[in-house]
């Protein structure tokens, strides 16, 4: 078993470092606005969504990422700890421990509300939700096998110390995946800022943009890429629609 040392447990949710900030309630309020809060039943099928949902073209697309890389894990036939970092509702989490009942998977995330929602919705004996903060948990040497961060690399502001950080979580030959975030070169990176701050005001939240960050390809020149979207004439012809994200991977080497 992977070690926790909870400082308390709350609705099936462990606390591994006292909650440091209101985040959730901002992060929340957003998605509201964004029409991006769903139901169990729709939490229960994701990566599926039904198509009355304004979103559900953008969950076409992570059906695909989503599928490449659980067929990844399909092919690994030895027991793995996972860390699904930013696991929010949970989905992904739940969807990583179906893999095989010997996986352990932790979800840990600092969205109370949202982790709350989990373990409501999901139940595993193979899955476990936790709330903390990634920079102040110690029991995590060295403890996983594999650390994936799904479509939430953008909501830390030092992704050098992250990408630090979660190396020494590894095992030897531990793996860090990075799926459906999005990279930038640096010459993008100012309007980018531009277009998020422009976003998040017209929604309503300007102070949104100060929680989302824009990361360099410079970042990540340790990870291989295990997919890359292409804008081919062909896919253009056939309508073939892809994630717009690289799938990104660093392997320990001991």
């Amino acid at each position: 078993m992977i070690p926790l040392n909870s400082l308390y447990t709350k609705n099936k949710v462990h606390f591994l470092t006292e909650i440091q900030s209101n985040f959730s309630d901002l992060y929340i309020a957003v998605r509201t606005k964004e029409q991006r809060i769903l139901s169990a039943k729709q939490i229960q099928s994701l990566p599926y969504l039904d198509t009355f949902s304004p979103h559900v073209s953008e969950w076409e697309l992570r059906q695909k990422s989503t599928t490449r890389f659980t067929e990844y894990l399909n092919r690994k036939k030895t027991p793995l700890n996972i860390l699904d970092i930013g696991c929010g509702n949970g989905w992904f989490s739940n969807l990583l421990a179906t893999i095989s009942p010997q996986h352990q998977i932790i979800g840990l995330d600092v969205n109370v509300d949202e982790l709350y929602q989990a373990t409501e919705i999901f139940s595993q004996q193979n899955l476990i939700f936790a709330y903390g903060d990634i920079f102040k948990i110690n029991t995590f040497k060295k403890q996983f096998d594999c650390i994936t961060l799904n479509g939430c690399i953008q909501y830390f502001s030092d992704l050098d110390l992250l990408i630090t950080t979660l190396k020494s979580f590894l095992k030897p030959h531990g793996e860090i995946h990075i799926i459906d975030s999005p990279f930038y070169n640096k010459g993008q990176i100012v309007s980018a800022k531009r277009r998020t701050l422009d976003y998040y005001t017209q929604l309503g939240f300007p102070e949104m943009a100060s929680h989302y960050f824009h990361h360099s390809f410079e970042n990540i020149k340790d990870f291989k890429i295990l997919y890359k979207p292409t804008k081919s004439i062909i896919n253009k012809l056939l309508s073939k629609k892809d994630s717009p994200f690289m799938w990104l991977c660093y392997t320990r080497d001991n």
